[in-house]
C-alpha cells in the first residue's frame, strides 16, 4: 500500500509539470494570433495609402525636442511612483524606490500585454514585493485607475472646443459630485458591513477587503491627487511637445492628441502594445481642431513608439533591480 501510494504521488509530481508546456504554447499562440490580426488590419487599412506622402508628414525633430520629452516621461514615472507610495506607506512600511520599481514593472506589462491583461501584474507585484495583502493591493489598483479616469475626464473637459468656460466648470462640478457621492455610498456600505461575519469563500473575503481598502483610499489626503495630476500633466506636455515637433502642430493641438491617445489606451479592447487604438486616439484628439488624418498618422505612430520604448526600457531597468524572488508572500496564500 505504501509503495503504491508513493508511486501514485510520484506519478502526480511527474505529470504536473507536463501540463505547463501546452499552457505556455497556448499563450504564445494567442499572442501570435493577435499580432497576425493586427498586421493584417494594418495591411488592409494602408493598401491605398501613399507612403511617400505619409512619410513627408513626419518632420525630424531637433535634439532638444527628444531630450525634453524624455525628461518629462522620467518625471511622470517618478510622480506615479510617489502616488503609490503616498497611498500605501500610510499602512505598510514601503519605500519610494520599491513603489517606483513596482510602478515601472506594471507599466511595462500594461503596455505589452494585449487586452489590458497587464493590469493583473499590479496587485501581484504589490503583494509579493511590498508585502501588502492581495485584497488591499487590488483595491489600490481600482482606486488608482478610478482616480486616473476622473483626472483624464476633467482634462478632456478643458480641451473641448466650442464649449464656454461656465459649461466646462459645470461639467467638472457634476463629475466631482458624482464621484464623491459614489465614495460616500461605498463608505456607508463598508460601515454597515463592518461587524458582520467573514464569508467562508476566500474570494469573497478578498472582495470585501478590497472594498474596505477602497473606501479608505480617499482619506489618504491630497498627496495622491497632486502626484496623479502632476504625472498626467507632465506626460501630456512631454508627448505633446514631441508630437508638435514631429507633425508641425501647435502645442495645444498636439497635447489634445496625446490626451486622446491615453484615453484610447485605457479601453478594455486593445491590440498588442496598444497599436491601432492609441493612434486612433491621437487622431481623434488632434482632429478636434480640424487637422487632416494623413498628417496625423505618421507622427502618432512615432510618438507611440517613443512612449512604448521608454516604458519597456524603464521596466527592464526595474526588472534588473528587482529582488530575485518573492520576499513578502500573502498571508492568505500561506494559510490557503
Amino acid at each position: 500500500m505504501v509503495t503504491e501510494a508513493g508511486t501514485e504521488e510520484t506519478g502526480r509530481r511527474d505529470s504536473a509539470p507536463a501540463t505547463r508546456p501546452p499552457a505556455r504554447a497556448g499563450a504564445v499562440l494567442k499572442l501570435a494570433l493577435a499580432w497576425a490580426i493586427l498586421l493584417g488590419l494594418v495591411v488592409w487599412v494602408t493598401r491605398k495609402v501613399s507612403f511617400e506622402e505619409l512619410a513627408s508628414s513626419l518632420r525630424p525633430p531637433p535634439f532638444w525636442a527628444l531630450a525634453i520629452p524624455l525628461a518629462g516621461m522620467a518625471a511622470s514615472y517618478a510622480f506615479r511612483g510617489l502616488r503609490i507610495h503616498a497611498e500605501l506607506s500610510r499602512r505598510h512600511p514601503v519605500t519610494r524606490g520599491q513603489c517606483l520599481r513596482v510602478m515601472l514593472l506594471h507599466n511595462t506589462a500594461v503596455n505589452l500585454v494585449p487586452m489590458r491583461g497587464g493590469e493583473a501584474a499590479y496587485p501581484l507585484l504589490v503583494n509579493r514585493q511590498l508585502g501588502v495583502p492581495l485584497g488591499q493591493a487590488l483595491a489600490s489598483l481600482v482606486w488608482i485607475r478610478s482616480q486616473d479616469m476622473l483626472l483624464l475626464s476633467l482634462m478632456v473637459v478643458g480641451f473641448l472646443p466650442g464649449v464656454p468656460a461656465w459649461a466646462k466648470a459645470l461639467l467638472v462640478a457634476v463629475g466631482l459630485g458624482t464621484v464623491l457621492s459614489l465614495i460616500a455610498l461605498l463608505q456607508r456600505f463598508v460601515a454597515r458591513r463592518g461587524g458582520g461575519p467573514a464569508p467562508a469563500s476566500r474570494f469573497l473575503r478578498m472582495g470585501l477587503a478590497a472594498l474596505e481598502a477602497l473606501s479608505e483610499a480617499p482619506r489618504h489626503g491630497v498627496a495622491g491627487w497632486v502626484y496623479g495630476s502632476a504625472s498626467w500633466a507632465v506626460k501630456f506636455l512631454a508627448l505633446g511637445l514631441l508630437l508638435s515637433r514631429l507633425g508641425g502642430f501647435s502645442l495645444v493641438d498636439a497635447t489634445a492628441g496625446a490626451l486622446g491617445g491615453e484615453l484610447a489606451g485605457i479601453l478594455p479592447i486593445q491590440g498588442p502594445a496598444g497599436f491601432g487604438t492609441y493612434e486612433a486616439g491621437v487622431w481623434a484628439g488632434v482632429a478636434l481642431y480640424g487637422r487632416a488624418a494623413l498628417r496625423i498618422a505618421a507622427p502618432a505612430v512615432a510618438v507611440h513608439l517613443f512612449s512604448l520604448t521608454t516604458a519597456v526600457v524603464a521596466g527592464a531597468i526595474a526588472w534588473a533591480l528587482s529582488p530575485p524572488s518573492s520576499t513578502h508572500p500573502d498571508p492568505e496564500q500561506r494559510h490557503a
